[in-house]
């Protein structure tokens, strides 16, 4: 782990446990369309690429083949729908987040949002939590032509940040979040949060990616942060 000037952060599965709420919104969808509910389990294995993404792998369960676009638009039209209205009612700050952050801000490090969720959605959402105040740029999957793993968006908000991306690590809970980084040619930081497609996220690193750091928690992540970054400033 080396030190940096800047941090991209994840929003599902790092910041928020939202699946209930993606489940309940994904559900309204199947419901109107005449598909029996998906579970949360199942929910779980199907978030990490974006939302249209998710609803074709939510479709692919109840077809048992890959939708086809007449069967996916609406579907993913009433998902967004639903998502974009929602009053993020079951979604829960993860333990230790809002400590964690507060202590990287007061450190002076800039931080950013870099997701998958629909900006709207994911503005929402930390402005119920009260986070946007520590993010210098909020940037979703509709902002960008191509979400992660690209390393598009984690280009722009460090653009936006005026650092170089090269300086930044990607701090995330998902394989989806390592490939980005890895895109973008800089360092991913993982906690064990979130979802990652029901594959636990120490697993595939040690099976895929041994050099990326895996923390239990985000107070153990910025533990690590803070220390190197102190260690390091003159």
């Amino acid at each position: 782990m080396i030190a940096v000037k800047a941090l991209l952060f994840d929003l599902d599965g790092t910041l928020v446990d939202s699946v209930d709420d993606l489940t309940v919104a994904a559900n309204i969808a199947l419901k109107a369309a005449g598909y029996p509910p998906v579970s949360r389990e199942d929910m779980a294995r199907f978030i990490g690429k974006g939302a249209r993404v998710l609803i074709e792998r939510v479709l692919t369960s109840k077809l048992g083949r890959a939708p086809s676009s007449t069967e996916l638009e609406p579907m993913l039209t009433r998902y967004l729908a639903e998502m974009n209205g929602a009053k993020d009612c079951y979604t829960k700050l993860l333990p230790g987040v809002r400590e964690a952050l507060s202590r990287l801000k007061a450190a002076g490090i800039p931080m950013a949002v870099v997701t998958n969720k629909p900006s709207q959605a994911a503005r929402s959402l930390l402005n119920r939590f009260e986070l946007t105040d520590f993010f210098d740029c909020i940037i979703g999957a509709d902002d960008v032509k191509t979400p992660k793993p690209d390393p598009e968006m984690l280009q722009m908000a460090a653009n936006i940040m005026r650092v170089n991306l090269k300086d930044c690590a990607m701090i995330g809970d998902s394989m989806n979040d390592a490939l980005a980084a890895e895109n973008a040619g800089i360092q991913a930081l993982l906690v064990k949060t979130g979802y990652n497609e029901g594959i636990a996220i120490d697993l595939w690193v040690m099976q895929n990616k041994k050099s990326i750091p895996v923390f239990n928690t985000m107070t153990e992540l910025a533990d690590n942060v803070l220390k190197i970054t102190t260690e390091t400033t003159p």
